[in-house]
């Protein structure tokens, strides 16, 4: 370790109390992402401002707007990133930039704002908008996912502006709202024209490199019986019925599960830096519209995963919507009712997904920044989406996702970060900066 890094980590381990405070500011901000973007509160847009200002007086040049949703999607309609009826008004983005000396490498520290509801209040021990640090655990809403990241490189950047570490390449530093939604917001970052040499996306990893996260797809499979009275002998269900849309769910379900054991095994689904294969995730039901009457109507909603290598023309699933959607069919076919009457498969979302070459030279400086910070520089997939297929792909600037947090605590009750995984986090981004941006 030179000085030059000694004394950046040093600085860091010295500023833990400002990284928890700062992260702590940033939870009380209820900055919740709506389903209905109308009904979102000022609370992304109060969190983007206070942002703002700590990027303005660290010198950077600021852009706060809120985003164009239906001029974006009319724009990139059927590309990664386009999903229509969001909308932005009092929901903005920002981005700002810090001018290097010139002559060097600029890099992007990108990251969201937007956060999932925290659900039934009596799951949590603490209020979720109220951070509580506690055992050495900062808890609240966002605390992993994602701001305790964002809090990371906002703090890492402070850190080399107070040593006045000589920069030659810029500092790109994004906040974007939408992600947990779609990730239009992302798309409006790039569309904006922010992009830099290299990019790092603080989604949680529990501070590993991931060069690699899963395209997703959500559908709807809708299965349509008979319904009719469920306590009486029933016709002939193959004429008038009724039809028993629940008993048709459960053979759906069934082939569900064929398909993903299909699935364990095929190589085009599996990745040697993914823990898991890719699955089918059954993630919503409803049928039925009566005590009394069995279901006429039933519907499935599925999240399903794709890798880089799966993606179609346009960047998207569409091969693998047209393999479930196939796979649906047969499943049909093996039953009497359900081969004159077929499920259908409406698809609700398609998130994008990307691939940062290993052998790439940005990744192997971050592993050399990640190592001296004493981290683990094995690279690791990102088992869920995030945003780095947008600034990879449109935006021509390769992001590989590192954060801190352990993944598997978000979108939960009691979401919580350690302290020393923040400060890890803060340590390994500031090395990585000065030593791409020298």
């Amino acid at each position: 370790m030179t000085s030059l890094q000694q004394t950046i980590a040093g600085l860091v381990e010295a500023r833990s109390d400002k990284i928890v405070a700062t992260l702590s500011d940033l939870v009380r901000f209820p900055s919740v992402v709506k389903s209905n973007p109308k009904e979102a509160g000022p609370g992304e847009r109060d969190c983007q401002l206070y942002l703002q200002k700590r990027l303005e007086k660290l010198g950077f040049t600021t852009d706060l707007w809120d985003p164009d949703g239906p001029a974006l999607y009319a724009k990139y309609e059927g590309r990664p990133g386009a999903n229509k009826g969001r909308t932005f008004e009092g929901r903005p983005n920002l981005g700002g930039t810090l001018a290097g000396i010139g002559g060097g490498r600029s890099i992007m520290l990108t990251g969201h704002i937007d956060v999932v509801p925290p659900g039934a209040i009596d799951h949590w021990a603490t209020d979720p908008f109220d951070p509580v640090l506690k055992e050495g655990f900062l808890h609240g809403r966002g605390t992993v996912d994602m701001k305790g990241g964002v809090a990371c490189m906002l703090m890492a950047v402070e850190i080399l502006k107070e040593l006045k570490v000589p920069l030659s390449g810029d500092i790109v530093f994004t906040t974007v709202v939408d992600e947990e939604i779609g990730g239009m917001g992302s798309l409006a970052m790039v569309d904006r024209g922010f992009k830099a040499d290299a990019g790092i996306m603080t989604e949680p990893t529990g501070n590993k490199i991931a060069p690699l996260c899963h395209g997703i797809l959500w559908g709807k499979i809708i299965i349509d019986g008979i319904g009719g009275h469920a306590e009486l002998t029933p016709n002939a269900w193959y004429s008038s019925g009724p039809v028993d849309a629940v008993q048709l769910c459960r053979q759906m379900l069934d082939g569900i599960d064929i398909l993903n054991r299909r699935w364990m095994f095929d190589p085009r689904k599996n990745h040697p830096l993914m823990d898991l294969p890719n699955q089918i995730i059954v993630t919503q039901m409803s049928a039925g519209e009566h005590p009394s009457s069995m279901a006429g109507r039933a519907e499935i909603i599925i999240d399903a995963q794709y890798l880089p290598s799966e993606k179609d023309e346009f960047g998207l699933g569409g091969k693998v919507k047209r393999e479930i959607e196939e796979h649906v069919r047969h499943v049909c076919q093996a039953d009497p009712y359900l081969r004159a009457h077929p499920a259908r498969v409406e698809w609700i979302l398609d998130a994008d997904c990307a691939e940062i070459p290993a052998d790439s030279s940005f990744i192997g400086i971050f592993q050399n920044a990640v190592e001296t910070a004493d981290l683990d520089p094995v690279l690791s997939g990102f088992g869920a989406h995030s945003d780095i297929g947008l600034p990879t792909g449109l935006g021509n600037t390769p992001t590989v996702n590192f954060g801190p947090g352990d993944p598997a605590l978000s979108h939960q009750p009691n979401e919580r970060v350690s302290v020393r995984d923040l400060i890890d986090c803060t340590k390994a981004i500031a090395l990585a900066i000065e030593e791409w941006c020298r």
